[in-house]
């Protein structure tokens, strides 16, 4: 009898194991893009009426700052994010706080 319950409690471990491996597999997408990031330096202008500049490179990061059309911007990274969109690392130079804007309100001169 012991044994029918030890094989029992086996078998419901290994069914629940599968039942969640199987809910995080469907939980992660397997066409997630990678980020990737790479030093680069140079300089942009802001293409949009107004761009946030942010703490992280994604619309979710804080804003630090707001740069306006036609402000000059010197950037020394970018970065694509998971969701496939390039950010660029702005710094000091022209009077800018330091963090991220995104592409699409940028240039590159």
């Amino acid at each position: 009898m012991a044994s029918v319950q030890a094989k029992t409690k086996e078998h419901l471990a290994a069914g629940v194991g599968l039942a969640l491996s199987a809910a995080f597999s469907a939980a992660t997408p397997a066409s997630a893009a990678a980020i990737t990031c790479r030093e680069a330096g140079g300089s942009l202008y802001v293409t949009a009426t107004s761009a946030p500049v942010r703490t992280a490179y994604y619309e979710t990061g804080r804003v630090v700052d707001t740069v306006h059309r036609g402000d000059r911007l010197n950037f020394t990274k970018s970065c694509t994010n998971s969701k496939g969109n390039l950010w660029y690392w702005v710094d000091k130079t022209y009077g800018v706080r330091d963090g991220w804007i995104c592409s699409g309100n940028a240039a590159r001169i």
